[in-house]
């Protein structure tokens, strides 16, 4: 048989806008097809060009006509040794959990130069709750944000030494700087 036309005053669905779309999600109708149409939208925007000279630059990158400086200096190697976790997922000191910090932190430039090493324990006193008899489960963040219980992890003479505690050689630098 025939299918019935669209209702009156609304146009087919493949030639609904996206604000129609929105208020079918809206009322419960078709949320699925207005994501779609939405992401549709969105791949649409991202693919088609927004920011007319981006492709220009990524393939400029990829070439490696402008990202030579990238490809010459590999990542650094790991200062220390990486301390192994408890099985709660914790470290079993704060020296632990900052040699942690320490070893991913200089094994990645991008984490070297923006990375201060913190460390917590995750152990907080509960009253009204027996102690447990582990009570160093220590963590590691790249930032104090998390609050006053995150001590810096390494004192150092910002002159002589990279954040970490090791020796800056400025003739040699561990991560050196694009030109």
């Amino acid at each position: 048989g025939a299918r019935p036309g669209p209702p009156l005053g609304r146009p087919p669905s493949n030639e609904r806008s996206f604000r129609g779309a929105a208020s079918d999600a809206h009322r419960g109708r078709g949320a699925g097809m207005a994501l779609g149409r939405c992401l549709g939208l969105g791949l649409l925007l991202a693919i088609g060009g927004v920011v007319p000279g981006a492709s220009k630059t990524l393939r400029a990158l990829t070439s490696g006509t402008a990202g030579a400086s990238a490809a010459e200096h590999p990542p650094p190697t790991p200062s220390g040794e990486l301390p192994s976790k408890e099985k709660e997922g914790g470290y079993n000191s704060k020296t632990a959990a900052c040699n942690a910090c320490k070893f991913f932190a200089t094994g990645s430039c991008a984490m070297y130069k923006t990375c201060i090493c913190h460390a917590t324990n995750a152990h907080f006193e509960i009253v009204g709750l027996p102690e447990p008899t582990d009570t160093n489960h220590w963590h590691w963040a790249c930032g104090g944000e998390g609050g006053e219980k995150y001590d810096v992890c390494f004192k150092v003479n910002e002159l002589y030494q990279d954040p970490f505690g090791d020796k800056l050689d400025p003739n040699n630098p561990k991560c050196p700087d694009d030109e």
